[in-house]
């Protein structure tokens, strides 16, 4: 299936959830109430989001500094084109292009930057744990698409933990758990995606010094973390809708925890019934409210990002559909296949490994 006919079929998907997430709704009144949002609040929900996005540059600056030192402006360029790219290509493509950014603007191998992105989204799923402590002190109604959230983002936390602790002390053995995992693949999505894990386990393998400045580290999350929640805050304000900021550093924090998962392009459907099930279904509030607040605040974030990512393109001097062309080349970025046996037969080696 090309890349295109996914992207179709993911907008698709998009507009059904859209649906669900409006049924029953009177979509006349919710625009009336979109039309007397408080300017004022909005603008400074705007200022806030993009600042929370400045904190994780500098997050991804200070983990990129034992391999290559970058400054602001530039870790910032890099990070908000990637998140414009993911906002636009619903296979997370701004993890892979922020590497061949880093390479293309300072010569660093692929190699060499792709853990940084794994560090870096792993910080980013630390805050699940805030989640999971806020669960009874909020009292929120645990449905079972809630549940299963939460618990989705749970496994790929520790999973992600796990993996970069034994990638550090354990090289061989993390190839060879990872191979079994992906050895069931057809053949030549098999070595792709061996190739990329050849790069980025010998670079995990080699970050111990990326992790040291740990508390730093988490010290910039919880702040973007912060931040996020206010923006969201901001935008129930510009509402008039009485709500905690205990309530919305949950709910948003859990909404932002949601996007490690598959999403369609520009998050179509995905956000509105992220949004409905969590502080409609989970929270109690009005689906109303919670409609209106998100049919606002998702074209609002869409063009702030836009805005944003297409002038980190020009800061950097990076063509955007230079970008988008290496990422439908991202293989040839990648080095010989981790689990390729030595007559070069990948998916061999994996039927040996079973």
């Amino acid at each position: 299936m090309s890349r295109r006919t996914r992207i179709v079929l993911a907008l698709v998907a998009g507009c059904v959830l859209l649906a669900i997430a409006l049924r029953g709704l009177d979509l006349g009144s919710i625009g009336q109430r979109i039309g007397r949002a408080d300017v004022r609040w909005l603008a400074f929900a705007a200022f806030v989001y993009i600042f929370a996005y400045f904190v994780r540059s500098l997050r991804w600056r200070l983990i990129l500094r034992p391999i290559e030192r970058v400054s602001v402006r530039e870790a910032f360029s890099m990070l908000m084109a990637g998140y414009f790219l993911n906002y636009l290509i619903p296979i997370r493509a701004g993890e892979v292009a922020k590497p061949f950014f880093l390479k293309r603007m300072k010569g660093v191998p692929i190699a060499a930057s792709l853990p940084t992105v794994f560090v870096d989204k792993l910080l980013e799923l630390f805050s699940i744990l805030l989640v999971i402590v806020m669960i009874p002190v909020l009292s929120v109604q645990l449905s079972g698409s809630l549940a299963s959230l939460i618990v989705a983002v749970l496994v790929i936390f520790v999973l992600a933990v796990g993996l970069l602790l034994l990638a550090i002390r354990h090289r061989d053995v993390t190839v060879r758990l990872v191979c079994r995992l992906f050895s069931w693949l057809p053949a030549r999505a098999y070595e792709r995606i061996s190739s990329w894990l050849g790069l980025f386990i010998n670079g995990l393998s080699m970050s111990a010094s990326t992790v040291r400045g740990l508390w730093g580290l988490l010290a910039l999350t919880g702040g973007a973390v912060l931040l996020d929640a206010l923006y969201f805050r901001l935008m129930f304000l510009a509402f008039d809708i009485p709500v905690t900021f205990p309530i919305v550093l949950f709910g948003y924090t859990l909404i932002s925890l949601s996007y490690i998962l598959p999403t369609p392009p520009a998050q179509i459907g995905y956000n509105e019934m992220i949004m409905e099930l969590i502080f409609a279904a989970g929270l109690g509030m009005a689906r109303a409210d919670v409609m209106a607040v998100m049919l606002l605040a998702h074209p609002l974030t869409g063009i702030i990002i836009t805005v944003v990512g297409l002038w980190s393109f020009s800061s950097m001097s990076i063509p955007l559909t230079e970008s988008f062309h290496q990422i439908e080349q991202e293989g040839a970025l990648a080095g010989a296949p981790a689990c390729a046996s030595p007559n070069g037969s990948v998916k061999a080696d994996a039927k040996e490994d079973r």
